[in-house]
């Protein structure tokens, strides 16, 4: 550049949009009396912050040091191209914002310096003007993306606090010793939440005369209105527990309140399965929820089909009850788990479940089948909740070694 390439014109410079005062600008490879005037130019922005490097090495040290939040680089004088090269490849200055001055409006030179990175192009006979919109129009999309990347990392944090919420609903590994010890029913759970927060989560209670409950709920969709749901849910299932009704009972009281706490549109599915250990009996009820797998010794599907609940008042669940003796085992399972595809875009069925639940009594057969299930489906789609329920017969191998 010369003195000759530069027209100032400021006077009809609108002012930024934003407040540019915070920013950093580097100069590279432009001679000194253009420096001035480029640093006129600049200030007109309320930009004082400026670096002057005289090639890339030095330019790349300042940055280093400092960081920028914009480079204008003279293409002529050596530094252009190969600077920009080098910032492109670094994962923090990949996105910096880089103005390439041209010595000539040609073809190659517009291609090599696009080539190198270059976001924008200004080309001599510089004008005052035009430099200053073109700076102030990627400052300020540089600060637009700086408030973006602020706004969806407080929103990253929030979901990360309201997954770890829901993480606190579940029972914890204390729960799940103090029912073996009351009643010696062992739990092997795997909960595994998906990206995104959403509406699943189990429980266990404690009921009278030795029995335990367990529920599995999944509410529709994703995100934050899921997961609202289900702290909505929790709240219910604490003022309201199961004690006393029978797993059809308990579904009609939950829907009944369910009703009127959605959103239209939303609801859930639920399992509910009541174990009693003295008298050998499983008893269950659904809406719309999977299908739990049992072996009493021999494998079988309870239906827990039923309308889910929240969508209508007065709905009316079936109870069923079998044996469930000493040797059974019960298997139940989010849809994560029967519609997660593996590499081939086969997703599980009934009768993969049931090979499944004879594993189990395999010592360490729960740990691998969830090993073998996420090797091959990952990332998860939705939450994946596995539960493995037995009584500490030969259904129930220690899978805690």
């Amino acid at each position: 550049m010369t003195d000759d390439d530069v027209t100032i014109e400021t006077d009809s410079v609108l002012p930024p949009l934003d407040d540019l005062s915070g920013c950093r600008v580097q100069v590279v490879g432009v001679a000194p009396p253009i420096r001035r005037q480029l640093a006129r130019l600049l200030a007109a922005l309320g930009i004082r912050a400026i670096d002057f490097a005289d090639d890339g090495d030095a330019a790349w040290q300042q940055l280093l040091g400092k960081g920028v939040d914009l480079v204008l680089i003279d293409q002529a004088q050596g530094a252009g191209n190969g600077y920009c090269r080098r910032l492109r490849l670094d994962g923090k200055s990949r996105r910096l914002p880089v103005l390439m001055v041209l010595e000539h409006d040609r073809p190659a030179d517009r291609s090599a310096a696009f080539r190198a990175g270059a976001t924008d192009l200004v080309v001599l006979p510089i004008l005052g003007p035009e430099v200053v919109a073109r700076v102030r129009s990627h400052l300020e999309n540089r600060l637009l993306i700086r408030d973006l990347e602020a706004a969806l990392g407080q929103i990253g944090q929030d979901l990360d606090l309201a997954r770890r919420m829901q993480l606190d609903l579940l029972p914890t590994r204390e729960d799940l010793d103090g029912v073996e010890a009351e009643t010696g029913l062992r739990v092997q759970v795997h909960f595994q939440p998906s990206a995104q927060i959403g509406g699943d989560f189990w429980a266990l209670h404690r009921l009278s005369g030795g029995r335990t409950g367990i529920s599995l709920v999944d509410f529709a969709g994703h995100g934050v209105t899921a997961a609202l749901n289900t702290f909505r849910l929790h709240a219910v299932m604490s003022e309201s527990p199961p004690d006393g009704l029978d797993p059809a009972g308990y579904l009609s009281l939950l829907n009944d309140r369910l009703v009127d706490l959605l959103p239209p549109g939303q609801f859930a599915t639920m399992s509910f399965l009541v174990i009693d250990g003295r008298q050998g009996v499983l008893s269950f009820a659904g809406a719309g929820a999977t299908s739990p797998i049992v072996a009493n010794p021999g494998p079988g599907v309870l239906d827990c089909s039923g309308l889910p609940l929240g969508i209508k008042k007065d709905v009316v669940y079936q109870t069923g009850r079998i044996p469930f003796s000493q040797e059974a085992a019960l298997l139940l399972y989010s849809d994560a788990v029967t519609e997660s595809p593996d590499r081939q875009g086969r997703c599980l069925g009934t009768a993969d479940l049931e090979v499944w639940v004879e594993r189990c009594r395999s010592r360490h057969g729960f740990a691998g089948i969830v090993a073998d299930f996420l090797a091959v489906r990952q990332p998860l789609a939705d939450d994946l909740t596995l539960l493995h329920v037995c009584r500490g017969g030969v259904g129930c191998r220690d899978d805690r070694a």
